[in-house]
């Protein structure tokens, strides 16, 4: 019993020596905002391609952020400093209209050849239009999003980023 009440005493003079501080404010927490627009939906997500991998960029959309708004900027591809950072796309250059309809399921309807796009260029697609619904409160069925093009239609597809 003296063995353990004499562990504790040194327990308790063997502290680190560091005085206890209170708690300093440093202001409000961070927020994500638009310091032109308080609302919602001032930026889209495009999902490009670096290093082999599927990656967001951020894009000032105005407002509101559309799908049909942020595909559109997907397709004209990576900006000048965007492609210098390394991003790339598997998509063709946008020829033809690009539509959305709202579903269900929530369909993209392009007017190139779905069969020419690889699985990376499928989800760069998806990817953006799931990051615009969420951004407009909506949800696709089940997360899936179909894909319609002039030769085929890809129900069902889900963002893998």
């Amino acid at each position: 019993m003296k063995k353990l009440l004499v562990l504790a005493v040194l327990l308790l003079v063997s502290s680190c020596g560091i005085k206890p501080t209170p708690v300093l404010g440093a202001g409000p927490a961070p927020t994500l905002r638009n310091p032109v627009n308080d609302g919602p939906g001032t930026d889209a997500t495009l999902y490009f391609v670096r290093d082999g991998r599927l990656a967001p960029v951020s894009r000032p959309a105005g407002f509101p952020a559309t799908v049909d708004g942020a595909l559109a900027m997907l397709l004209a591809g990576p900006t000048s400093q965007e492609a210098a950072d390394g991003y790339t796309t598997a998509l063709p250059e946008r020829s033809g209209a690009l539509t959305v309809s709202s579903g269900p399921p929530v369909t993209i309807n392009v007017s190139f050849s779905l069969r020419l796009i690889t699985g990376t260029g499928i989800n760069q697609l998806v990817c953006t239009a799931s990051a615009a619904l969420v951004v407009q409160g909506r949800n696709s069925a089940d997360g899936g999003i179909a894909l319609a093009g002039p030769d085929v239609r890809l129900p069902y597809q889900t963002c893998q980023a």
